[in-house]
C-alpha cells in the first residue's frame, strides 16, 4: 500500500482536507487545518486524488475525542469531533472562499457565521434508512461516500427521542420479519424511517415510508409500532421514487398527522411530507434577522416570496407589509400555507401552487421585498434573468450552497449591491451552511 505524507492546508467545501504535495491536489476524509497526515489514495478525478488518513502524526489541538462510535465511517457528520469554534472559522473560510473562486466578489461582504446555540440534538428531521445484508436487518444512515447503510445505535445530531424510536422500530421488525426493500432488485417493502420533531411543542412525528401501499403482516404491524413507539403522530407514506425520499400519498396511522412549530407568538402546521427548517435556534435567529433589517430599511407595501413552503416567512412578515404572495410547487406544503395563514389570522397573504419559473414569466407587478429560498442547485437562469426584469427593490436571497448561491450573486451584483452576506450554523458538526444574503436595487432611489 502506497502512503504519501502530507499537511492539510485548510477545509473546503464538502468536508474533506485540503493539501498539496507533488503538484497534485488532496481531498482527504476526517483531516483538520494544520495536521500532518500519512494518507492513502482512494481514487482521482483529473488531477485531484481522493484520500484517507492511515495515521495521524500530527493531530489539530482543536481535535476533540469524538464521542460517537460511528463517526469514522457515518456520512452524517464530518466535523463532530472539531471544537465548535473552530468549526464556524472553518464554514466562514469556505463561503469566503465560494464567493471569490466561484462568484469573483470581495469576501468581505461575508460576516462571521451565527452559532446555534445547540450543536448537539438540534436536528428537527432525521432520514433513517432501513437495509437487509446476509441476514441482518440495519437501520441507520449511509456510509460516507457510498449506499452501504451504517446501523445505528444513536446519533448525537438528533434529538435524543429518535434513538429510542430506532431501538424499538428494530425490535418489531425483527419480531415480525417485514419485508426491507432493496434499491437494486426493486422489490420489497420498507424504504426508511423519517423522524421529524417539534422543538417549540415537544412533539414527535414517525414516517414509515414503503415502497407500495401493501404491507405484509400490516395489522400486527399497526398494533405493534401503535404500542411501542412513542410518537404524537405515526405516518404511512408510500413512495415509489428512488430519488426523493419523502414524498408521496400518505395515510395517518396515529395522531392528528401535523407537525406544529411555533416562533414568536406565529404557529406552525408542518404536514409529514412537506419541507422545513432543520435546526428551530437558528430558524429563530434568521426570523428575527429579517424582521430587524424589514424595520431598519423601512421596506413595506408588496413581498414576493418564491419557494414558499409552508408559509414560514411570509406569514411571520406578512405584518409589515401591505400584500404578501408566496409561491410553491409542492401541492401539499401549499395547501398548509393556506391553514397556516387562518391559524395566524393573516388577511394579507396569499399562495399560489405553480412552478416557479413557470409564475414568475408572466408576473408584473412591483415588488418591494423578493425572498428566494431555493433548493440546493440555486436560482435557474430563466428564474435569474425574470428577476432582473423584475426589478424588487430588496432581495432577501437564503441557501444552503455556497456554491449556487455565489454563481447566482455574481449575476445579480450587475444590478444590486450586495449588502452581505450571513452564513448561519443550521447544521452544526457537519460542512453544510445556510446562508442569507442581502441585496438593494443600486437605482432604487
Amino acid at each position: 500500500m502506497e502512503t504519501i505524507d502530507v499537511v492539510v492546508e485548510k477545509i473546503v467545501n464538502g468536508g474533506y482536507g485540503f493539501a498539496r504535495y507533488d503538484n497534485k491536489i488532496y481531498m482527504i476524509e476526517h483531516a483538520y487545518p494544520g495536521e500532518f497526515v500519512r494518507i492513502k489514495i482512494k481514487g482521482n478525478k483529473k488531477d485531484v486524488y481522493f484520500a484517507e488518513v492511515v495515521e495521524y502524526i500530527e493531530k489539530s489541538p482543536y481535535r476533540n475525542r469524538s464521542v460517537c462510535p460511528h463517526y469514522q465511517e457515518c456520512g452524517g457528520c464530518q466535523l463532530l469531533d472539531l471544537d465548535y469554534n473552530e468549526q464556524l472559522k472553518i464554514k466562514t473560510g469556505i463561503v469566503k472562499e465560494q464567493i471569490r473562486r466561484i462568484g469573483k466578489l470581495d469576501d468581505s461582504l461575508v460576516l462571521d457565521a451565527v452559532r446555534s446555540d445547540e450543536i448537539n440534538n438540534y436536528r428537527s428531521k432525521m432520514e433513517f434508512a432501513f437495509s437487509y445484508v446476509k441476514g441482518e436487518l440495519k437501520l441507520g444512515l449511509k456510509k460516507r461516500n457510498t449506499n452501504e447503510i451504517i446501523d445505528i445505535k444513536k446519533c448525537f445530531i438528533s434529538p435524543k427521542e429518535f434513538n429510542k424510536i430506532l431501538h424499538e422500530t428494530k425490535k418489531i421488525f425483527e419480531a415480525l420479519n417485514l419485508k426491507i426493500y432493496n434499491p437494486k432488485s426493486r422489490k420489497g417493502e420498507f424504504k426508511h424511517l423519517v423522524l421529524r420533531k417539534s422543538f417549540s411543542k415537544n412533539e414527535i412525528m414517525s414516517i414509515f415510508i414503503t415502497k407500495t401501499e401493501y404491507i405484509s403482516n400490516y395489522k400486527k404491524f399497526k398494533e405493534l409500532i401503535k404500542n411501542n413507539i412513542k410518537s404524537d403522530s405515526i405516518i404511512h407514506v408510500m413512495n415509489g421514487s428512488d430519488s426523493v425520499v419523502l414524498r408521496g400519498p400518505y395515510k395517518t396511522l396515529k395522531g392528528e398527522g401535523v407537525l406544529k412549530e411555533e416562533f414568536d407568538g406565529f404557529e406552525y402546521q408542518i404536514p409529514p411530507t412537506a419541507f422545513f427548517q432543520n435546526n428551530y435556534n437558528i430558524t429563530k435567529k434568521i426570523l428575527n434577522e429579517f424582521v430587524r433589517i424589514v424595520k431598519e430599511e423601512k421596506i413595506t407595501g408588496h413581498l414576493l416570496d418564491l419557494y414558499s413552503g409552508v408559509g414560514l416567512f411570509s406569514i411571520y412578515l406578512a405584518p409589515l407589509f401591505k400584500h404578501v404572495n408566496g409561491v410553491e410547487t409542492n401541492g401539499i406544503s401549499v395547501k398548509a400555507a393556506h391553514s397556516n395563514t387562518n391559524i395566524n389570522n393573516i388577511k394579507n397573504a396569499t399562495f399560489i401552487k405553480a412552478d416557479v419559473e413557470e409564475f414568475i414569466q408572466d408576473y408584473d407587478k412591483k415588488v418591494d421585498l423578493l425572498i428566494v429560498d431555493p433548493p440546493r442547485s440555486g436560482l435557474g437562469k430563466k428564474v435569474l434573468t425574470k428577476i432582473l426584469h423584475l426589478k424588487p427593490k430588496n432581495i432577501f436571497y437564503l441557501s444552503c450552497d455556497p456554491t449556487t448561491l455565489s454563481r447566482d450573486l455574481s449575476k445579480l451584483n450587475e444590478f444590486y449591491n450586495i449588502e452581505f452576506i450571513q452564513p448561519f450554523d443550521m447544521f452544526p458538526n457537519t460542512f453544510h451552511i445556510e446562508n442569507f444574503a442581502f441585496l438593494k436595487a443600486k437605482n432604487s432611489n
